[in-house]
Formats: structure tokens, sequence, C-alpha cells
């Protein structure tokens, strides 16, 4: 294994150098560096004053086959999860996404072909992760490193509340939001909150790391949503799963534009007439969002790998609902599936698809939990139900709060 020093140099941008908005355009400015050209009547700086601003920082990074495996920010994440035995409150604490937690991790473990995060999966006593002797061992090498070579130690962040009362994770919603909002004032819970995605909710529950997990997976074949999947994360018979509320999907578009129907909007993506703000892979809208491309694909002797390469915007991926609205009033796109609510936030025009089921998945020895049964308790509150009568797009039926599954 390679073990390289790095020194990162900042040039700070003087405070003497003013920039009009006219000539900002034409610079090009970087994460460091801002050029500037005397002859447009900007602030030079020389070398002899920048020299003694300059901030030197020093590094440790480790490579193995010219591939970095290891620097100091994915160090603080092995360290986190060795802390909290639980990847999703590391990156929680580290400030990174979940999945990016994970990337770094499979990364190492790909590299050096040994693992260093052993993932308990099952659900009921039988998730959780935590670092093998492996991992430890890499860690320890690389804090040795720190300190033989006299550099800092490694600082976790401080401040973080430790392991929260309550802990959900999965699919965003705005109401849920709200809602938790409302618990926290009411019972001064600490609740932690991570939107995953649907079937990121569903493996972090899988893995012991939260105490519910939010989804609205369909099963085009059931036509049923979030019992069908619970299989493919080894969770069936150790979950109850509780019947939220009900949510309007919609294809929403930039009010300049004009669309009759859904089928119309299918056409114009797959034809490169608009462009698509697509949701993350895992998210329950995306796995909808798939669906109604292989339906119009099968409907019109369309192959769906080739049509999905050529739409565009298909690789641009927001994480919630909210986001695809601000990326079509930002110009990012055009079209986006999401929540009719987020929608008319934006004053974006739209086109019902479908409602669906926003349901609530809780590990059974879970269900005893003090502040997860106050949540349970409180999906039949008057509180959510004004809530849920406050924005549009949202409806309830009789089965809210009673568990559907177990």
């Amino acid at each position: 294994m390679i073990i390289r020093t790095i020194i990162t140099i900042n040039l700070p941008l003087p405070k003497s150098t003013i920039l009009s908005s006219v000539i900002r355009k034409r610079i090009p400015t970087f994460k460091y560096f801002t050029f500037t050209l005397g002859s447009w009547g900007v602030v030079t700086v020389t070398i002899d004053e920048l020299l003694p601003k300059l901030v030197k920082k020093v590094d440790i990074l480790l490579e193995y086959n010219g591939v970095k495996v290891l620097d100091r920010r994915v160090a603080e994440l092995l360290k986190l999860i060795d802390r909290y035995g639980s990847i999703l409150l590391a990156s929680k604490s580290l400030g990174v996404p979940y999945s990016r937690a994970w990337e770094w991790v499979t990364k190492i473990e790909y590299v050096l072909g040994i693992k260093v995060v052993e993932r308990r999966r099952g659900g009921v006593k039988g998730g959780g992760t935590s670092l093998t002797d492996d991992g430890r061992k890499l860690l320890k090498y690389y804090e040795d490193l720190l300190k033989e070579y006299g550099l800092h130690e490694l600082q976790l962040k401080k401040g973080f509340r430790g392991i929260p009362q309550l802990m959900i994770a999965g699919s965003h919603d705005i109401v849920l939001e709200v809602f938790i909002g409302y618990l926290r004032r009411k019972y001064g819970v600490d609740i932690e909150v991570s939107w995953i995605g649907s079937s990121g909710g569903l493996a972090a529950l899988m893995l012991n790391e939260t105490d519910i997990a939010t989804a609205h997976l369909y099963d085009e074949v059931s036509g049923t949503y979030n019992i069908p999947f619970l299989r493919n994360y080894w969770l069936d018979g150790k979950v109850v799963v509780i019947r939220g509320y009900q949510r309007e999907l919609v294809f929403a578009y930039h009010p300049s534009l004009s669309f009759s129907d859904v089928d119309e909007i299918l056409e114009g993506l797959v034809k490169g007439e608009v462009r698509l703000v697509n949701r993350n892979v895992g998210s329950g809208t995306r796995v909808l969002l798939d669906t109604l491309i292989r339906r119009f694909c099968k409907d019109h002797g369309l192959n769906y790998r080739d049509v999905v390469s050529n739409i565009r915007g298909y690789g641009l991926q927001v994480r919630t609902h909210v986001d695809v609205a601000k990326a079509i009033i930002e110009g990012r796109g055009d079209v986006g599936l999401m929540l009719r609510c987020s929608a008319e936030l934006y004053n974006l025009k739209y086109i019902h698809v479908k409602w669906e089921n926003y349901d609530f998945i809780i590990l059974r020895d879970r269900s005893s939990k003090e502040y997860v049964k106050r949540f349970i308790d409180e999906l039949a509150s008057n509180e959510l139900m004004s809530l849920i009568r406050r924005y549009p797009g949202y409806k309830v039926n009789e089965e809210l709060g009673k568990v559907i599954y177990s």
C-alpha cells in the first residue's frame, strides 16, 4: 500500500479585488482560484503578496495499486461506524449521503479484497453494522500514520447528539416533515430523519439502523404497495406494516408547456422533446416512473433500455419531490414525477398520474419502544388529520394507523 502525503494550497481571493457583475461573467472561477485581468481594470495581486496568504494543509492518503482507498474523510467514517454501530448514523454525523458512505466502504472492500464492515441483515436482533477486525486494523494503521507524521488526529464532529430517541428513514414526504416537527415540540423528543428513498429505508430497517421506515413501493404484478418488497430485504415475518395515508402523484411541468395527458408527456420524453428531472435510484417515485416508461415501451414496441438511455435528463437525479419542482423552475428540466403538493407549491402545471399508499414499516421488537408507540398513536390524532386537510394531494381512509401486515 502506498502512503501519499498530500499538500493542499488554498489561494484566497484578496478582499481588495472587486469584480463588476459584467466582468464576473467573463472570468472563469474555480474552487480555490479566481483569475483576474488587469487590462479589465481589476486589481491584480503579485506572487510576493500571495505567498504569505497561502494556507498549507498536509494530510495522509492511502493508495493500493494506484487507487485511493483511504483518506481522512473515509477514516472518520470508519471511526464513526465503530462508535455508533450504524452506517446511517455515521453518515449523518459526518454530513455525507447514506449512499455515498456505502460507496466508500464498498470501494475499500473491492480494492483491498477484505471486509471492513460487517453487515448483519435480517431485521429483528439480526441486523446491524460494525467494523470487522480488518476494518479496525486498517483504521488504527491510518491513525498511527497521522501520529507518526505529526498530523492532527481524526476530528469527529463535535456536538453530535448521539443516538436519537427515534429514527425514521425512507421516502421523503412533505406532510411527514411537518408532522415530525409537531412531535418534536410536543414530546421534546430527539428524532433523526434520513430521506434515503423507500428502498433505502427498508435496507436501513434490515440492518437494524432505523426504528421506522417509510415507503411507497408499487408492485406492478400484484398492484399493491410495499408488502411484496419485504422479502427482498429479509423482512418477511419480522416487521409490522402500519397503513399511512394516500398521496397524489402527478407529472408536473413548466408553466410554459402544455400537455393533454400522461401518454403525451411520456411520448415527449421518449422523443427527446422535453427534459426529465429524475428521482434517485431506490425511491418509490423512481420505481413508479420506470414502471410507466416500461408500459409505454411495451405498448409501442420499443426497447426499454434503448429508450431510457436516450431520455434527456434521465441521469439528473434529485432526492426529494421539492428538489424536482425547484429544478424545473430553475430551468434544469421541463417535467418530473412528483407529489401534487410540491407542484402546487411551485405553481407548476400538472397532470394526475395516480393515488399511492405511503406506509410505515417497523421492526417487531421496536414496536413497543416508547416513541415508536407514540408515533403510531399520533397517526390517529387530530393534528395529522388537520395537516392532511391543509395540504393538497393528500387523503386518508379508515385504515390509517392500523396494522395491515404482521
